[in-house]
C-alpha cells in the first residue's frame, strides 16, 4: 500500500461527508429523528476526514526530524477524537444539554483517553 493512498481515501472521504451533510442541512426536515441521526455520522465523517490530514500535518511540522513517525493510525485517531467532540457537542447542543462545564468535561475526557492511548503505546 502507497503512502499516499490513506489520504487519497481521506480525500473522497472528506467530499463525500461534506457534500452529504450539505443535502441534509438543506434538503431534509430537521425534525425527523432519522435525518438528526443522519446528520450526525455525516458530520463525524466529514470532520474525520478534515481533522486527520490537519493532525497529520501539525505532527510533521512540530516534531523533530529524528521522532517524526508517519504515522497514520495515530493520526486518525487524533482526527477521531476532535471530531467526536464536535459530534458529541452537537448532540448535547440539540438536546439542549450543552453548556461550558459539559463542554469542558467532555474535552478533558477525551484528552485523558489521548493520554492514556499514548502512555500505553510508549
Amino acid at each position: 500500500m502507497g503512502k499516499q493512498r490513506p489520504w487519497k481515501a481521506f480525500s473522497v472521504l472528506g467530499i463525500l461527508g461534506w457534500l452529504g451533510l450539505a443535502y441534509i442541512v438543506l434538503c431534509t426536515d430537521p425534525g425527523i429523528a432519522l435525518h438528526r441521526l443522519l446528520f450526525l455520522v455525516l458530520l463525524f465523517v466529514a470532520l474525520l476526514a478534515t481533522f486527520a490530514p490537519v493532525a497529520h500535518f501539525l505532527h510533521f511540522r512540530f516534531t523533530t526530524a529524528g521522532s517524526y513517525q508517519s504515522d497514520v493510525q495515530r493520526s486518525f485517531r487524533e482526527g477521531a477524537l476532535a471530531a467526536l467532540f464536535f459530534v458529541l457537542c452537537a448532540w448535547l447542543r440539540m438536546t439542549e444539554a450543552l453548556d461550558w462545564i459539559n463542554g469542558l468535561l467532555l474535552l478533558s475526557a477525551l484528552a485523558l483517553i489521548e493520554v492514556f492511548v499514548l502512555a500505553r503505546g510508549s
